[in-house]
């Protein structure tokens, strides 16, 4: 049953998955009933093809979840659409696993921590995925030990020299673990093994393992530091050098003198930005009134940081929707080998955007401004931003996957995101609104704020009745629209740009 469930859902999925030719794109599908998934990354093949990974959970009427295994959807990079999908029915699969182009030649790789119960025993697989479709022949895995004993797998990375770099927690009771760094060859040949830390509560503590620089090597794991003299968290950045010595780094959650922090939770991100350098992509709290958190500011923002001299050097906040308590999350952080950074988030404030697009120079100045809607698709969240390349191996674009629903129901589908680096927009078979402007508050009783992206200029904004008449055309002051004096209802609003491109938007007079 669960086989012809899944056969059916891949085929009602690649009916829906429509091709288009946008400069950017949003894909959507859902699942089958009574089916989440949950993503673990995203990757960019040899022949420039996606490929999204997700972990399957079967939802029972007691709101149990049963674990079906793991689903691998591979993406046209010319025409955005399901050209392959595989299924592996395991549900002894854990979720630790990596996906990335096969560094020493054609096809790709992925790497599992598993758990044989027969055994007592924890080992690593290494399958082989080749360019052109999903297949995956199991007796061809190379299955390697990894430990006595049972062992979660926190994440991978391959370096420069094409070795895996693993990252393990091996059991110690049903709370506390011992965190390893291991160096693989792609054949399963061991190269080092190091602790990394003993007696660790499980769940707490630095996250994965990432590369901070290649010349000389240096790794880097990031995560929460209480301090005990304030609510808030600092960020704790462990580097670690090619033996995986560690070297710990405080960096301090104050920004200013004006009460100004960073907040670290699960949304925020650490990125390499060159040499020692970091960014910081995180939640942002201006602490106007502590004895009131509500009538505080806050929002996102971007902070980079010289791990060597634990100093800020830059930062660039994103807050300007004006409103009491606006829960703000950062969805992803990805910065271009020349310096040029890309920014996802979610701002509560923006009545009609579920999610909003930067793109900033090195300097953190904003370049361009995109905003995200949707009319029935709530989007959970954004992550595994990945940088995309062309066929001469140049960064030409980056791409985001994540999770979103439908208004009203609970199966979770994904979202594919892709963007270009001049940030032109088109339309969606997913149902996401790209603009480069935003308006707010709607419905409105008198006043409609605008807010646009700095690369664009409006010419005109005209309002249109039901009936298609036009009530109402400004061509200066852009900033708002006057509405007070029109009757209650609703309106189609057109805005065009100096470039001569359109867009409406359906406006609601209170």
């Amino acid at each position: 049953m669960k086989k012809h469930l899944l056969l059916l859902f891949f085929a009602l999925a690649a009916l829906a998955m429509r091709a288009q030719n946008n400069d950017m794109y949003a894909i959507l599908f859902h699942n089958w009933p009574g089916i989440n998934l949950s993503f673990e990354g995203l990757m960019q093949q040899h022949d420039g093809d996606f490929i999204i990974d997700a972990w399957a959970i079967e939802i029972t009427p007691n709101y149990d979840e049963i674990p079906w295994g793991h689903a691998f959807y591979k993406i046209s990079s010319t025409t955005p659409n399901i050209t392959d999908s595989l299924f592996i029915a395991d549900i002894a699969l854990q979720h630790n696993f990596y996906f990335t182009p096969n560094p020493h030649g054609e096809g790709n790789i992925r790497t599992h921590v598993e758990y044989h119960e027969e055994c007592d025993s924890t080992f690593l697989r290494i399958s082989h995925f080749s360019d052109n479709d999903l297949n995956v022949n199991p007796e061809e895995d190379v299955v390697v030990p990894l430990c006595e004993g049972f062992a979660s797998g926190r994440g991978s990375c391959v370096d420069s020299n094409g070795q895996l770099i693993l990252q393990y927690y091996k059991e110690r009771d049903n709370m506390h673990y011992d965190e390893y760094a291991v160096r693989f060859g792609f054949d399963g040949t061991m190269k080092s093994r190091a602790l990394l830390s003993e007696n660790e509560i499980y769940g707490q503590g630095v996250g994965c393992l990432h590369i901070l620089k290649e010349s000389p090597m240096k790794y880097y794991q990031w995560g929460g530091a209480k301090t005990y003299n304030h609510c808030w968290e600092n960020i704790l950045v462990y580097t670690l050098d090619s033996l995986f010595s560690r070297n710990p780094v405080i960096i301090s959650s104050r920004i200013s003198e004006e009460d100004e922090y960073i907040y670290f939770d699960g949304d925020s991100e650490v990125i390499p930005a060159g040499g020692d350098d970091v960014l910081i992509g995180a939640k942002y709290v201006h602490e106007t009134n502590p004895e009131d958190p509500m009538e505080n500011e806050y929002g996102v923002i971007v902070a980079k940081y010289d791990l060597r001299t634990m100093q800020l050097m830059d930062y660039i906040v994103f807050n300007d929707y004006p409103g009491i308590y606006k829960p703000a999350e950062c969805l992803g952080l990805k910065i271009m080998t020349d310096g040029t950074v890309y920014f996802l988030y979610k701002e509560e404030g923006y009545p009609d955007a579920s999610f909003i697009a930067v793109k900033m120079d090195t300097d953190l100045n904003v370049e361009w401004k995109r905003f995200c809607k949707t009319d029935d698709i709530v989007m959970s969240w954004l992550q595994y931003p990945i940088l995309c390349k062309d066929e001469q191996g140049e960064e030409k674009s980056i791409a985001w996957v994540g999770s979103a629903r439908k208004e009203g129901c609970d199966d979770t589908g994904f979202v594919f995101l892709y963007l270009n680096h001049d940030g032109t927009v088109g339309t969606s078979d997913g149902g996401i609104e790209v603009r480069p402007y935003c308006f707010y508050p709607n419905p409105t009783q008198d006043m409609l704020r605008m807010q646009y992206s700095p690369d664009v200029q409006p010419a005109r904004v005209e309002l249109f009745d039901l009936q298609g008449r036009l009530v109402r055309t400004q061509s200066k002051a852009f900033e708002s629209i006057d509405m007070g004096q029109l009757p209650a209802g609703t309106y189609t609003m057109r805005i065009t740009l100096e470039d001569g491109k359109t867009y409406s938007d359906k406006v609601v007079k209170e």
